[in-house]
């Protein structure tokens, strides 16, 4: 096997995400590990993502912020990236082990 680049396998992922994605805010890497054939390296983001409800015009200024704010919910995603070639090869929702 040739030697890790998590780095590299990191910002693979990463370009999906902001591609797949393009509404992700705040995003963190979590985790970059490999699987356990040694096949895939699979790297977790977690990022937030908005509501797509618009509350601006119902109600007043600082009401329509806070709902905006409580619209917002936090994803996991799990990418993975082939070890050998680095391409990506899809991505999954993290599950807690």
């Amino acid at each position: 096997m040739a030697a890790l680049d998590f780095d590299r396998a990191v910002q693979v992922a990463r370009g999906n995400v902001e591609k797949l994605v393009p509404k992700a805010k705040n995003v963190t890497l979590e985790e970059a590990m490999t699987s356990s054939d040694g096949k895939l390296y699979e790297v977790t983001f977690s990022y937030d993502i908005d509501r797509e409800d618009n509350f601006y015009g119902i109600a007043p200024d600082n009401i329509s912020k806070l709902a905006s704010l409580m619209g917002r919910r936090r994803e996991y995603k799990v990418f993975l990236v082939d070890a050998f070639t680095y391409e990506f090869r899809g991505f999954r929702t993290y599950k807690e082990k």
